[in-house]
């Protein structure tokens, strides 16, 4: 069932879902439409061309199980502030964006998206992004200019991240997946992205297939972390560069099958979280149960 759609501004309500032969309306007489909603548009193939709507404000256009395509004019539609194409199981492509005023992006659940857009020019006003259940393999180098990010959620079946996720603003980062990822340096020769501007990430959680190659990658670049969670994750052992961490301050390690050793502890640690850590070597686990003695101390203060 398609719900109507919806246009706002004087501008009647129709369902557009009607229009069997969507391609033939034209939305030129709509040109002071500020908000545009197909959701639930079962038989809507494409998304049209939107370039005579410069007012447009709000375009939704969730659970289309028909849709193949998005024009090229949504990603220049200058007063665009909401974007939300969520749930599109057959969308495989997402056209190139450069949308100044967007502050929502929502592309999760599109089993079928191969790439993330190209971001085409500074994109500051966008604070969070979630992505979900996406079957991308890396995010472009572009993404970068998604200058204003604060919050990341990553929970997709990525075959690689690199520095380039760590945007200017980025104080968040939540890698969860349901397949193999990794996190790759630059190649030899090439210059990372992401190492060109100054890590802020305070928070970072990675889980599952997360591994010991995770310390050596992206380490250098998490100088500020005040949170790590590696919960449930496969990594082996905790660096001797943990020591190097004077703000992390909350380390979760929890239900980490593989975890082995502890070489490093952050020493100005305050929470301390290594549940159902079975592997531990002796030598480790009294190393941690010290610690945790420390830290009931430290809290009695």
């Amino acid at each position: 069932m398609c719900k109507k759609a919806k246009f706002v501004n004087t501008v009647p309500i129709y369902s557009l879902c009607s229009y069997f032969f969507f391609p033939l309306f034209s939305l030129q007489k709509f040109e002071n439409l500020t908000e545009l909603n197909f959701d639930d548009c079962n038989l809507l193939e494409q998304i049209p061309d939107v370039s005579d709507l410069p007012n447009l404000e709000k375009l939704s256009f969730q659970w289309c199980g028909s849709l193949v395509s998005v024009h090229n004019s949504v990603g220049f539609l200058t007063k665009l502030k909401i974007l939300i194409a969520e749930r599109c199981e057959k969308l495989r492509r997402f056209p190139p964006l450069n949308l100044t005023s967007l502050e929502t992006l929502e592309l999760s659940h599109c089993l079928s998206l191969e790439n993330f857009p190209e971001i085409l020019g500074k994109m500051g006003n966008i604070r969070k992004l979630s992505l979900r259940r996406l079957p991308i393999k890396e995010l472009p180098d572009s993404f970068q200019n998604l200058t204003g990010l604060q919050e990341l959620e990553l929970n997709c079946d990525f075959i690689q991240l690199s520095g380039n996720v760590l945007t200017p603003e980025l104080t968040s980062l939540c890698v969860v997946t349901f397949k193999e990822w990794k996190w790759v340096k630059s190649k030899e020769g090439e210059e990372d992205v992401g190492s060109t501007v100054s890590s802020n990430v305070q928070s970072f959680w990675g889980s599952y297939n997360l591994d010991d190659d995770f310390f050596s990658a992206v380490f250098p670049q998490l100088a500020q972390v005040k949170q790590l969670w590696l919960v449930r994750s496969n990594v082996s052992f905790l660096p001797e560069c943990m020591k190097e961490f004077h703000h992390l301050n909350d380390l979760g390690v929890s239900f980490c099958k593989y975890l082995k050793e502890i070489r490093g502890i952050p020493p100005n640690l305050r929470k301390f979280r290594a549940v159902e850590c079975r592997s531990l070597t002796s030598s480790s686990s009294s190393i941690l149960l010290n610690k945790v003695f420390v830290l009931f101390l430290m809290n009695l203060i």
